[in-house]
């Protein structure tokens, strides 16, 4: 996954919330669920592509009063940026691990700056 497919994840109301929340402290699946107000399994799909694009972590398990064991996450992004200069966008997220950084003409990605997100039904 680049950096630009990275930071358009990240702009999506639930996963940027998640990395939001995951920053500070890590929490699990339902702790993020019942603060997003999202079903699990919306919450499970997020999770799942945050940690394949490498800027969230599996950081440890605790077995539940159930006796299964529970994974909690945390945020591995410590900054993300968009710089426009000279007609070149450039989009850098550096994590505890990496920094990740791809640059491009504007004209060739000019899709980036027009994203959708959460309700559009005010849209022209």
């Amino acid at each position: 996954m680049d950096t630009f497919d990275k930071f358009r994840m990240m702009l999506d109301q639930y996963s940027s919330q998640i990395l939001k929340l995951t920053s500070p402290q890590a929490m699990n699946a339902l702790e993020l669920s019942d603060a997003l107000g999202i079903p699990i399994a919306a919450c499970y799909r997020r999770i799942r592509a945050l940690k394949e694009a490498g800027i969230l972590h599996e950081e440890g398990k605790v077995v539940s009063i159930g006796g299964k064991l529970v994974a909690s996450y945390r945020s591995s992004v410590e900054s993300a940026e968009v710089v426009l200069t000279d007609g070149r966008l450039r989009v850098v997220i550096k994590t505890a691990d990496e920094r990740d950084t791809s640059e491009m003409p504007l004209s060739d990605e000019a899709s980036l700056l027009h994203w959708v997100s959460g309700d559009n039904s005010n849209d022209e």
